[in-house]
């Protein structure tokens, strides 16, 4: 059984992730820093359980926790090797315990906010608010902030992918990687029927973390992702005597499956959970910065936290889906796209389509630059699937 608390806050939010405490965060350093939140999750967050990389061209208010950033990157496909030089992006990397401990130090100040740590049951309206209720308690506010919902990732109307990784921090004896340069993509391994890659982000001269990932619609056996870094380390990083510091894992949904953020009047779902997973790269942290900026101006300005999605409402969408039906349908090899994408456009101009920014111009240039008959087959099945629908 549980209890039901008496007290009503203004805002619930439900998961204390990237999402929720990124949220929490905009809104302590907002007019709206005396409102009074509630924040709830099972974990207490005081490990290191994730690593969150992105590209961005200014200062964000995280940037006193990135961990490392890297002007340039190498790119590896098949047969060809670039060096791409960002500017006026850098590759960003930060790690989850630094952003954890940054946000909770930050949240200290502001009484008004409180922490439960509990399992979360149902999240539901509740007259003229919502609801949460946990294994211990029911908890109501005017407004509750969901982050935990999961997408069902098996609508057959829809492309449904995941993008899942396994990576070793490792440190050696010897200064091998360059601290300067990271490794976004090294498309040199078996592809096996899926889009398989390496990234290589070095921490210094003798340590670097090294992350296997996969694009496709299953989990590979656990020793898998094991055996395929035991591999890559000897075959292209030449390396058999290392030691591994610190192990991550994670699986992100990969889907064009809509995904509501507004499913009822007080409840609005924040992060993967409201649609901020770049559906065709797994990209989220950016997004939800963005997301969690719009939803603290949308109070400001109406009271309500409701605000225009353009991600979801554009042709970006489109694109997304085209891709992962390419993907789905293995009308080719990913590998082959992403090569040709760095060899025929500016990097910078590919960092900004991926991130929705560049003009319906720049766009045609791009979709000119990948293979033609896959695209084309690929635009022909997304379109007639939305007709069907």
């Amino acid at each position: 059984m549980y209890k039901i608390l008496m007290k009503k806050y203004d805002y619930i939010i439900a998961g204390a992730g990237c999402a929720g405490l990124s949220l929490a965060y905009h809104l302590s350093q907002s007019r709206l820093r005396d409102k009074s939140i509630l924040l709830i999750d099972k974990a207490t967050k005081d490990r290191n359980d994730r690593t969150w990389c992105f590209w961005e061209a200014r200062e964000s208010p995280f940037e006193s926790v990135v961990y490392r950033q890297w002007p340039s990157v190498h790119f590896y496909g098949v047969n060809s090797h670039l060096t791409l030089d960002l500017a006026p992006y850098r590759y960003k990397m930060i790690r989850g315990l630094d952003f954890y401990q940054f946000v909770k130090e930050k949240l200290l100040d502001h009484p008004s906010v409180e922490w439960v740590h509990d399992t979360i049951g149902s999240i539901e309206e509740n007259g003229e608010g919502a609801q949460v209720v946990t294994e211990q308690a029911k908890y109501t506010a005017d407004w509750v902030f969901d982050s935990t919902y999961q997408p069902q990732l098996n609508l057959p109307q829809h492309h449904n992918f995941l993008q899942h990784f396994k990576g070793w921090e490792i440190e050696v004896n010897q200064p091998v990687f360059d601290p300067d340069s990271a490794t976004l993509m090294d498309f040199r391994i078996e592809q096996k029927g899926a889009a398989r890659f390496f990234y290589v982000l070095p921490l210094d001269a003798t340590r670097a973390l090294v992350e296997f990932t996969v694009f496709s619609e299953n989990l590979l056996p656990a020793e898998e992702y094991d055996h395929e870094l035991r591999k890559y380390l000897v075959a292209f990083l030449k390396l058999s005597d290392y030691v591994i510091r610190h192990e991550e894992f994670g699986v992100i949904p990969m889907t064009d499956e809509p995904l509501t953020a507004h499913p009822s009047p007080h409840i609005i779902r924040i992060g993967t959970a409201g649609g901020q997973t770049k559906p065709s790269t797994g990209y989220t942290f950016v997004r939800i910065q963005q997301s969690t900026q719009a939803i603290v101006k949308a109070l400001l300005e109406t009271g309500k936290p409701f605000y225009s999605n353009r991600a979801l409402q554009s042709r970006f969408s489109l694109y997304d889906s085209v891709l992962l039906n390419v993907m789905q349908e293995q009308r080719c090899e990913i590998r082959d796209v992403f090569t040709q994408l760095f060899e025929k456009n500016k990097p910078t101009t590919v960092l900004a389509f991926l991130d929705e920014s560049t003009s319906v111009m720049q766009e045609i240039k791009i979709m000119a630059s990948v293979p033609s008959i896959p695209f084309l087959q690929a635009v022909y099945a997304v379109l007639w699937k939305k007709l069907r629908k």
